[in-house]
């Protein structure tokens, strides 16, 4: 798990709302897990397709997974970014086939991501029968809904989905496949090495503060990843699943509270783009000017409400990290409880041992004494055998017959 420092210095919706503005947060910060992302991206579904997702977390059924949608939403922007170059009137026609070539690639990838989504078997049921059982119990999602879900997956809140580092690397492979390329069918003072030389020198840039800050596009995904955040710390947390927190349980559906937030966050952005577009067209009109800063000013409690909410749902993950810890020592005050009683029954049985020792000494003393008394009975037996059967006689042993002559046997007639 990443490094909560900043959490752990106060947290609460002040400290929400500075990272807010600022569009980043201190410290290193981890992707987003599968369920969590998938919880965030429903708030580009309906209510309806969106209480499926929330059912089906509930009740721990599986999720669509790829292994982290935060490289999911890099994979975008790369891609994104790609497209930008091509549009470039004055990309060089051979880097442009490598730029292509490389869009084709990561689109592909992309692809293998979206049929994971929306045409996953082991989480959603594919035969008819168990489709209407799905459906029967509130647990199925059209094909359509998980199209929506893997477009609102493409837009993950990601810690640094914009940093150069990601980027630099991407474009370290496109523009070295394009140094090959171009080196071949041109210099270094034609357009196409112009270019390789440009986009090395952006490569060769870098980024100093991104390994100590988590940096977002806009305040809202800064939220809605301080939701996801929360949310991966309290339902990660052996605590928050223990019997200790049974009743806390059953106060709060995290799942559905993590969805209604990011369904909250994306409809505010989207009618403040809204506003925005409308805002060109009304500055020629004072009346319609008007009546957008009244409703802008109308919004601003929907974003305050929604700072106290994800700082509550922050507050929640903080006392469940604390109440871990507590738990934690706790358990090593209890292992301590049981040496001590382990080591008082071990001085208990030394009584035990003592007679146990001398017991066994005593039989092995036992055991030597009837050994030597063995030997004499077994010499005695040994002097009447001999005085019965008398003393052996040892024949001397037959000469061994001569090399080259062949030894005869004579038979005996008896």
């Amino acid at each position: 798990m990443a490094q909560h420092s900043a959490s752990t210095a106060g947290g609460g919706a002040a400290q929400i709302r500075g990272w807010c503005d600022r569009a980043r947060m201190p410290g290193k910060h981890p992707d987003l897990s599968d369920p969590a992302a998938i919880l965030i991206a429903s708030g580009f579904l309906s209510d309806q397709a969106r209480a499926v997702l929330v059912r089906r977390a509930t009740a721990g059924l599986a999720v669509p997974a790829i292994g982290g949608f935060g490289e999911l939403r890099r994979l975008q922007r790369e891609i994104a970014q790609l497209e930008d170059q091509l549009r470039n009137p004055r990309l060089p026609r051979v880097a442009a086939i490598v730029v292509k070539s490389r869009v084709v690639a990561l689109g592909r990838r992309r692809d293998s991501a979206r049929n994971l989504v929306t045409a996953s078997k082991p989480v959603f049921a594919g035969s008819v029968r168990g489709i209407r059982r799905e459906r029967r119990e509130g647990l199925h999602l059209d094909i359509s809904e998980r199209e929506r879900l893997f477009n609102g997956l493409l837009f993950t809140p990601a810690p640094n989905s914009l940093d150069n580092n990601y980027l630099r690397r991407a474009g370290a492979m496109a523009a070295s496949t394009a140094a090959g390329v171009l080196g071949q069918l041109s210099d270094g003072r034609s357009r196409a090495g112009q270019w390789v030389a440009d986009k090395a020198a952006i490569i060769d840039g870098s980024d100093d503060e991104s390994g100590s800050t988590a940096k977002f596009v806009d305040g809202y995904e800064t939220m809605l990843y301080i939701a996801g955040n929360a949310y991966d710390r309290i339902v990660r947390s052996a605590a928050w699943r223990s019997d200790h927190f049974a009743v806390q349980r059953s106060q709060i559906n995290v799942h559905a509270e993590l969805a209604e937030i990011a369904a909250d966050v994306i409809n505010l952005r989207t009618v403040r783009i809204e506003l925005d577009r409308v805002r060109i067209v009304a500055e020629s009109d004072a009346r319609l000017a008007e009546q957008l800063r009244s409703r802008e000013a109308e919004l601003r409690p929907v974003w305050s409400q929604l700072i106290e909410r994800v700082g509550a749902l922050w507050d929640v993950a903080d006392a469940v990290a604390a109440a871990a810890h507590e738990l934690q020592v706790l358990d090593q005050v209890n292992y301590a409880g049981t040496i001590d009683l382990r080591i008082d029954q071990l001085i208990a049985r030394s009584g035990e041992r003592e007679m146990s020792a001398e017991n066994t000494r005593r039989l092995g003393e036992q055991l030597g004494a009837g050994r030597s008394q063995l030997r004499d009975y077994r010499n005695i037996l040994q002097g009447n055998v001999t005085g019965i059967l008398g003393e052996p006689v040892d024949h001397p042993p037959a000469p061994a017959p001569a090399r080259g002559t062949p030894q005869l046997r004579k038979e005996v007639e008896g």
